[in-house]
């Protein structure tokens, strides 16, 4: 078994187009229609106050989600605005701020809600520097610091939401739905082989060897598996590290809860090798069989906004969708397992069918 595994690997590192092309496409895809739609919203800035006090707002402002401030003169910035480049502008000034907006702006509250706060943070902070004793000033920095690691007390914010709507994050919704759809060609990829060495009755001499049969297939199956577990950790981490985009504290348990979805794939890539007597009718089948497998998952959109009944129930049928509320309940819904059990059961289950079926259609078919 683990020589057939080193061999496999070894074919991968000679041709690994097709493993790298499929990645290279799952990051375009996930980040164009997740991503690349949903630009920060870039805001003029300039300032009277001197150079050390415009950085440190200039740091605070960098902590904002979904903007992008940028330092101009005065004059570049009002002209950003008024020429429509820019949609607002924010004036600094020693004792507050101001905001030059173009006339459609409807953000402006929000922005300003964002200024203030931090407004009232630092110059609390150098209201305390300046009532204290020059001599004491490091003491009190070193307070200051301290007391913003350890607080004396913690805020935990919480929304409420409407239990029957469901929570949309479209750069999750992207990155999950491709990955999880174009894993399937990995995936299959990783089969085809088997097809191969049965029509080059390299199957026959391997089965009639001291290898046995059982040690065969799951040389197979483990290194489909693997393939298709390393690009689906490689693109998440991609974009959880590289990116940035917010797993809501789930990636590693994303990261565990996939291991069902794939083995479920490799068991139908196994199912379909097992029906198809030829490598040409193996590949017919997965690319016909993978693109109404994602429509009908919600890898393209959420099922939640679907309001037909036929495809709501044709949905039952794709494993994409249990993947999707797998990955779904451990980032954004934060699930407990409790509720993770039912689209987790049903993708063993039709681990167990398809595999059990396919290897068992394989063997009949050898004799």
């Amino acid at each position: 078994m683990i020589h057939i595994f080193k061999t496999k690997l070894l074919l991968l590192s000679r041709q690994p187009a097709s493993f790298i092309i499929i990645t290279v496409i799952i990051c375009a895809f996930a980040y164009v229609l997740g991503l690349g739609s949903q630009s920060k919203l870039q805001i003029g800035v300039y300032s009277d106050l001197d150079d050390e006090k415009t950085k440190a707002y200039m740091a605070e402002f960098e902590r904002i989600p979904q903007t992008e401030y940028i330092l101009f003169s005065e004059e570049k910035a009002i002209s950003l605005v008024e020429e429509g480049e820019f949609e607002v502008a924010v004036h600094l000034m020693l004792d507050g701020f101001e905001l030059i907006t173009s006339p459609d702006f409807m953000d402006a509250p929000l922005i300003s809600n964002e200024l203030t706060t931090i407004y009232s943070r630092l110059t609390q902070e150098e209201a305390i520097l300046s009532a204290a004793p020059i001599n004491k000033h490091d003491e009190v920095e070193k307070i200051i610091g301290e007391a913003a690691v350890h607080p004396s007390f913690h805020i935990n914010y919480s929304s409420f939401t409407n239990d029957e709507e469901f929570v949309w994050d479209s750069k999750l919704h992207s990155l999950f739905g491709f990955s999880l759809f174009m894993v399937i060609y990995t995936v299959a990829n990783g089969v085809y082989p088997i097809i191969m060495d049965r029509r080059m009755r390299i199957w026959d001499r391997l089965t009639i060897s001291a290898i046995g049969k059982t040690e065969i297939y799951m040389a197979n199956i483990l290194y489909s598996f693997l393939m298709g577990y390393l690009q689906i950790v490689l693109v998440l981490s991609i974009f959880h590290f590289g990116v940035g985009v917010d797993f809501y504290g789930g990636f590693y348990y994303s990261l565990l809860l996939v291991i069902p979805y794939l083995i479920c794939i490799v068991s139908l890539s196994i199912f379909i090798a097992s029906v198809a007597s030829t490598p040409g009718k193996f590949n017919a089948i997965i690319y016909g069989m993978a693109v109404p497998f994602a429509m009908l998952g919600g890898a393209y959109w959420p099922l939640e906004i679907v309001n037909s009944d036929v495809i709501l129930a044709l949905s039952n049928i794709s494993p994409i969708t249990y993947g999707l509320e797998l990955l779904n309940g451990a980032t954004i819904n934060n699930s407990p397992f409790g509720d993770l059990i039912q689209p987790l059961g049903v993708l063993l289950f039709m681990s167990v069918v398809l595999m059990g079926v396919g290897i068992n259609l394989m063997e009949r078919r050898e004799v």
